[in-house]
């Protein structure tokens, strides 16, 4: 047995500890060595060679489970293949994460003061309608409307809460898409968010709120696919509008709220029961 090492030899030599080394042979990773005659695990080079294919599969990213399945076909270099093809895929969707959160860190780190408010968090539904109408169309739309591109993202954070209507998402991504195919309805739309805009420097009493809260109903009226998706909808329970509604006021001037109150109305929302 000159040739063999105990358990705690065989520890420090793999850079493993006692407890892992057990962990394994009880789980079937590591086989159970022989014992001396005292009763001690005695490791050879078959456990060490076993044990540096482990931590090699492990640093690659491999959990034990898979692990021990790839270690169990070894002599089939089609299932390691196809063990690493599955990694690499989670491994590129795992980098595409951490590269997302990098940059969230990055816009962070940008500003003079960093304040963790809802000013900071994201809307996963603005980021998706983004995603989906592409740069121009987004650039165009801060050209054209930079305070309104900004107030939507804040409004769109506190709608994601509420999730407004059934199939809140999917609505979103459907509206998107069609102004994504339909440049001529996007540059309409854009101009009604240009007067939209001003409404913030007029008072509540101004006619033009009405004016383009009718305009603007009118136009989702007259377009099948909007009309679908806006029209005649049932909403938020009263309580619920309600408090949706204070937390507008904090990015919505009184016109603003004005405006939306007329909107829902020439769109016959209805709260829900």
């Amino acid at each position: 047995m000159e040739n063999k090492i105990k358990i705690g030899d065989f520890a420090r030599i793999t850079g493993c500890t006692v407890k892992t080394i057990i962990y394994y042979h009880k789980i079937g990773l590591l086989q159970e060595p022989k014992r001396s005659s005292g009763g001690y695990r005695l490791y050879g080079s078959v456990e060490l060679t076993r044990m540096k294919l482990i931590k090699y599969l492990k640093s690659l990213g491999f959990d034990l489970k898979k692990i021990k399945e790839v270690l169990g076909n070894a002599c089939e270099s089609k299932t390691l293949k196809e063990a690493l093809k599955s990694l690499r895929i989670e491994l590129v969707k795992e980098g595409e994460k951490i590269q997302e959160r990098v940059g969230k860190i990055d816009i962070l780190l940008e500003k003079d003061d960093i304040n963790l408010d809802n000013d900071t968090l994201d809307s996963s539904s603005f980021q998706m309608i983004t995603d989906i109408l592409g740069t121009d169309q987004i650039d165009k739309y801060v050209e054209t409307c930079p305070e309104l591109f900004e107030q939507q993202r804040k409004i769109f954070h506190i709608m994601d809460d509420f999730q407004l209507q059934n199939n809140y998402s999917e609505n979103f991504r459907a509206l998107a898409e069609y102004f994504k195919a339909h440049p001529e309805e996007y540059q309409i739309s854009l101009n009604f968010g240009t007067r939209l805009a001003k409404l913030d420097k007029l008072s509540e009493d101004d006619p033009e709120i009405e004016a383009l809260a009718r305009e603007s109903a009118e136009f989702i009226k007259r377009i099948s696919s909007l009309k679908e998706l806006l029209y005649d909808k049932t909403g938020l329970t009263k309580s619920m509008e309600s408090l949706y509604n204070d937390m507008l006021k904090d990015v919505l001037s009184p016109a603003r709220m004005k405006y939306k109150q007329l909107f829902q109305k020439y769109l016959n929302y209805k709260l829900k029961k």
